[in-house]
């Protein structure tokens, strides 16, 4: 109600279901806009293009990894036959993805339960936000995903 045209950015984990909450809260209050209500998966994207890099002796700058879905398990599909100058084997597919997807899990059990990829989300938040402060300013080709 104070500020319904406002941008939001969900981050907290479960993303898949939070922003689904969000979705209808924002509804029910008559301000839902499908185009500023972003389930932020960003971490994926650094985790995807961090994995790669390692992979193909490559820095995380020079990958893009797309990635799409949710932001929990299976949900999470990164696009790899879409990573530009890189190709893989159909083994490497499946080794990336699963680890892709299983990243969240591999932290917190390295934590010993003790906690999650903290300062990594916010990395991640911040990329997203610059992002899309780049966008909302009218910069082309800005991608998230």
């Amino acid at each position: 109600k104070t500020c319904p045209k406002a941008c939001i950015g969900i981050i907290t984990n479960p993303v898949n279901t939070t922003v689904a909450i969000a979705a209808e809260v924002l509804k029910k209050a008559g301000v839902y806009d499908k185009n500023k209500l972003f389930g932020v998966t960003t971490l994926d994207i650094i985790r995807s293009n961090t994995f790669v890099a390692e992979l193909k002796g490559k820095q995380p700058g020079e990958v893009e990894v797309p990635v799409i879905g949710g932001h929990s398990g299976v949900t999470i599909l990164p696009l790899l036959s879409q990573v530009p100058g890189v190709s893989f084997t159909e083994q490497e597919v499946a080794d990336l993805t699963k680890r892709i997807q299983n990243a969240g899990t591999e932290v917190v059990e390295a934590k010993a339960g003790g906690g999650s990829a903290t300062l990594s989300m916010g990395q991640a938040a911040a990329r997203f936000g610059l992002s899309l402060v780049r966008a909302l300013q009218g910069e082309q080709g800005v991608v998230e995903c």
